[in-house]
């Protein structure tokens, strides 16, 4: 049964969800004009659907458990909130397009909400030339890493290793290749099923996609 939640807690699943990975305040002020207060983060946390932290400057920050995306993607085709604006009842309406796209074509959440949203952004003109050919060569280079790492073809390879072997790429742009590269099934991301006895590296070199921890990697053709 979908647990009955408040106004402001709807809007809350929906800004973590498109947001993909964890959000503060801040993050969702800057990119929503949105915050999750107090009585929200505690309905939230009790209804086991977020989790949170405390980071610098005791800024907190929020992430969808297992069962917040479960509970994100049902708002897919519920009614929107009572008295909210036209601008989210717009938004529902694209929600409920969505969803009628994702069942004909088997979509995940993860499929969809995969790459970090890191908020509106100034348009600026890119050749096309420096923005497809870096992509390419991160992509090539995150293969030729997992080759070096792997014994055997299809070995499964601890994603934190891969990142040590690429250390002088940003965090944010080898997660943004990796979710592509497994989105179109040119990799594959596991998460491991050891997780309780994994090294710190390796639980901190894991990338989270449709909330689930993925810490290992193989290539999609082997």
């Amino acid at each position: 049964m979908t647990a009955a939640l408040g106004t402001s807690a709807r809007q809350a699943l929906i800004a973590l969800m498109v947001r993909v990975t964890q959000a503060s305040n801040p993050d969702l002020r800057k990119s929503y004009r949105m915050e999750i207060d107090k009585a929200t983060r505690e309905e939230l946390t009790n209804a086991k659907l977020i989790t949170w932290t405390k980071g610098p400057r005791n800024a907190i920050f929020h992430e969808l458990t297992e069962a917040g995306w479960v509970r994100a993607r049902q708002e897919f085709t519920m009614p929107p909130p009572d008295k909210v604006s036209g601008a989210w009842l717009l938004h529902y309406a694209t929600l409920r397009h969505l969803a009628r796209l994702m069942e004909r074509s088997d979509y995940k959440l993860a499929d969809v909400y995969a790459e970090i949203d890191s908020g509106p952004q100034e348009h600026v003109e890119e050749s096309p030339k420096s923005g497809r050919e870096g992509a390419g060569e991160l992509t090539n280079r995150v293969k030729m890493a997992y080759l070096d790492l792997a014994a055997h073809s299809g070995d499964l390879v601890s994603l934190h290793l891969v990142r040590e072997r690429l250390s002088d790429v940003r965090r944010a742009d080898l997660d943004r290749v990796l979710r592509e590269m497994d989105r179109h099934r040119d990799i594959h991301l596991d998460p491991d099923p050891r997780r309780n006895a994994l090294p710190r590296e390796a639980l901190d070199g894991a990338i989270t996609i449709g909330g689930e921890e993925k810490h290992l990697i193989t290539l999609g053709d082997a």
